[in-house]
């Protein structure tokens, strides 16, 4: 039998998740290898005069929507977000698990269940992860992989997604730590669906923001694959309150330091390292999340109350969409894909 015959003989013989995480890898290493790739055409940028603002400081995903962050050092920038694997451990992505409402589907916040910020979920084996939380015993599950049937969900503005439900002990273990009872909260992974901006409640804000794309969104995130933050913005913000706050209760992506304070307001494309571009698309505005202590879960107002001080929305489009929520942080999309480290400079194209 010649060789290529035996290799699809094989092929057929692997199980259905075999082939999707062999599938996923490959598609990893390729944006792991995205030095001298681009993801998007960057028609508008033909010919970039790259200033250096700064250099990265943090990188951070949140596995879990807002569960609990996972610093880590270097990643691939992918079209899904940022992306994490560490030996031959599951691939860990921004967001690509969230917590729903078994009746409703409406995925749940740090908003609804402040608590559910101390939930780390991290990889486990080659096709589990494992939740975790203080004082309760962590469960490890299985993820739903390609072939498991999809259920319905819906984000903010009730924009509806699909998800794959990761069973009834997650479900459990979840519902048990945020309310206390046994059922009322499940999990769902992504199905790595596409979204639509131009169709249903994101409309509106492509009309203001125009550049704002689908491709620049993420799995669950709110809107954009990518966040950013600078450290001198975060200077100046607790130059103001009496209880300094850290940057993961703005839970960036991205955490840029040696920039002007809010500078980031006016930076457009932004090169991160050798090779990764990603652009402003929209500002980010802040509701009762950032409340929320990242370590305990407990909230205080300060932080909120002072931005809306200094840091109000003033343009009448924006506010017909965003409302009058303060601003803090750039949301963005990617254009070119490739590993971003902790210490790479960062770049700002000037005209």
């Amino acid at each position: 039998m010649p060789s290529y015959a035996l290799w699809r003989f094989g092929l057929i013989g692997l199980s259905g998740v075999t082939i999707y995480v062999f599938l996923s890898w490959i598609k990893l290493k390729k944006a792991s290898k995205g030095n001298r790739k681009t993801f998007r055409t960057r028609s508008e940028l033909s010919k970039p005069q790259w200033i250096k603002v700064g250099q990265v400081k943090e990188l951070y995903l949140y596995p879990l929507k807002s569960g609990r962050r996972k610093e880590v050092k270097e990643c691939d920038f992918t079209e899904f977000g940022i992306a994490f694997r560490e030996d031959d451990l599951f691939t860990l992505r921004d967001r690509m698990f969230l917590v729903y409402n078994e009746e409703s589907g409406k995925f749940a916040t740090g908003k609804n269940y402040p608590k559910l910020v101390l939930v780390n979920l991290r990889a486990a084996s080659k096709f589990h992860v494992r939740l975790e939380a203080s004082e309760t015993q962590s469960l490890e599950f299985e993820v739903p992989l390609k072939g498991k049937p999809k259920v319905n969900c819906t984000m903010w503005f009730d924009e509806p997604l699909k998800c794959h439900d990761c069973g009834d002990a997650p479900a459990e273990w979840i519902s048990m730590f945020l309310t206390g009872k046994k059922s009322g909260l499940r999990i769902g992974f992504t199905t790595y669906q596409k979204r639509n901006l131009y169709e249903g409640p994101w409309e509106k804000f492509t009309k203001v923001y125009t550049t704002l794309k689908n491709d620049d969104t993420g799995l669950f995130a709110d809107i954009t694959s990518y966040m950013l933050t600078t450290e001198s913005s975060l200077n100046e913000l607790n130059s103001k309150l009496q209880s300094p706050v850290t940057s993961l209760q703005f839970r960036p992506n991205i955490v840029v330091s040696g920039s002007d304070p809010f500078s980031e307001d006016k930076w457009e494309w932004i090169k991160l390292g050798e090779s990764v571009v990603i652009r402003n698309v929209k500002p980010c505005p802040r509701c009762a999340v950032i409340r929320i202590d990242p370590e305990t879960g407990n909230t205080d107002d300060e932080a909120l109350k002072c931005l809306r001080k200094f840091r109000a929305q003033d343009d009448p489009k924006k506010i017909s969409v965003d409302g009058t929520a303060p601003i803090f942080g750039i949301y963005c999309g990617l254009y070119a894909i490739g590993k971003v480290g902790v210490g790479d400079d960062v770049y700002v194209h000037m005209e």
